[in-house]
C-alpha cells in the first residue's frame, strides 16, 4: 500500500505540471508551486486527489489571481486506473463564506486554499494537494522539458484571442503554442467547455512524454528532477522526489479518463456564466468512490 500511494503522489505531479512532486522551497517565488489542501497525507481508501490551477497571471505566479485551468486530478492507487476532472471556469457555484460566483473566481477571493474548498464544497471530493502555474512559469517548464506531441483533429486558428495557428494532426507543440493550445476558446462552438477538455487532454500528454522517456532512457529522470528543482517549491526530500519519479514512470496514460463537467449556458445577473447539469452527480459520486473516470 505504501508504494501504491507514492506512485499515487507521483503521478499527480507529474499530471499536474510535468513533473514528479518537488523539492524544499528557497523562499523564493517559483513557476510551479505545490502545497496540502489538508494538513497531512490521508489517502482515503486508496484514493488520492490532487487540484491542478493555472492563474490567469501573465507574469508571476501570485495567490490571488482569477483561474483560467480547473482540473481535479484523482487516481485509486489499488487498481491504479485514475481520471482528470475539468471544471469550465465559468461554472456557476457556491464559493464558501463568499456568497455565488464563477468558480475561478475562488482563486481571487481566497487563493488556491479557497478554491480547493470551493471544489470540494461542489463535488464532495476534498483534494489532497494543489499544484499552481501561471503564464510565465508553464512556457519556462515546457522550454526545459521540450516540446509536447499532441494530435489536433483539426487546425486552430485564433489570431485575436490566444494567438494559436495550429495545423490539424500529430505535432509537436513547444513552449509558446503549448501556452496557445490550452488557452484557445473563442474559435469552438462550445467555447470554454472545449478548451477546459483539451487542458486535460493536454495534461495526459505531458504524462506520455515523461513515460516515454524514462521508458527508452531511464538516466532522463535525473534531467526531470532537476527541471522540477528549477522550477517548484515544496516541503519534500531529494530522496522523495528520487522515489516518486522512478514510480510515475509506471502510470498508464491509457487508464486515466479525461471528463469534462456537462453544462448549459445561462446569466446570473449581467455576467453569462454556465450550470453544472445534474448530470455531474453520477460522475461526482464515480470518482469519490473509485478515484477513477
Amino acid at each position: 500500500m505504501k508504494v501504491r500511494i507514492a506512485l499515487l503522489c507521483a503521478f499527480v505531479a507529474a499530471v499536474a505540471s510535468v513533473v514528479p512532486l518537488i523539492g524544499p522551497s528557497d523562499g523564493q517565488a517559483a513557476s510551479l508551486v505545490v502545497g496540502r489542501a489538508r494538513g497531512t497525507f490521508q489517502p482515503r481508501q486508496g484514493k488520492v486527489f490532487v487540484l491542478v490551477i493555472g492563474n490567469d497571471a501573465r507574469s508571476g505566479n501570485p495567490d490571488r489571481s482569477l483561474a483560467d485551468a480547473i482540473h481535479l486530478v484523482g487516481i485509486n492507487t489499488r487498481t491504479m486506473k485514475g481520471g482528470i476532472l475539468n471544471f469550465p471556469r465559468d461554472s456557476w457555484v457556491s464559493i464558501p463564506g463568499s456568497g455565488a460566483g464563477r468558480i475561478n473566481e475562488a482563486l481571487f477571493r481566497g487563493g488556491p486554499e479557497l478554491l480547493a474548498r470551493t471544489v470540494h464544497s461542489v463535488t464532495g471530493i476534498r483534494p489532497d494537494y494543489w499544484v499552481m502555474v501561471g503564464f510565465d512559469g508553464f512556457q519556462d517548464i515546457i522550454r526545459d522539458i521540450g516540446p509536447v506531441t499532441m494530435t489536433l483533429p483539426r487546425a486552430i486558428y485564433d489570431p485575436y484571442g490566444s494567438g494559436a495557428n495550429l495545423r490539424a494532426g500529430r505535432q509537436p507543440l513547444g513552449a509558446v503554442k503549448s501556452l496557445a493550445f490550452v488557452r484557445t476558446r473563442k474559435v469552438f462552438l462550445d467555447g470554454d467547455v472545449a478548451r477546459t477538455t483539451n487542458q486535460g487532454r493536454y495534461l495526459l500528454a505531458l504524462l506520455r512524454k515523461f513515460r516515454g522517456e524514462i521508458d527508452r532512457k531511464p538516466a532522463s529522470l535525473l534531467r526531470w528532477m532537476t527541471v522540477t528543482r528549477r522550477h517548484a517549491r515544496l516541503n519534500v526530500g531529494a530522496g522523495d522526489l528520487y522515489r516518486l519519479g522512478v514510480l510515475a514512470s509506471q502510470v498508464r496514460p491509457a487508464d486515466v479518463g479525461n471528463v469534462t463537467l456537462p453544462v448549459s449556458i445561462g446569466t446570473a445577473g449581467a455576467a453569462s456564466v454556465v450550470f453544472i447539469q445534474d448530470g455531474a452527480r453520477t460522475i461526482y459520486e464515480r470518482f469519490r468512490r473509485t478515484g477513477a473516470l
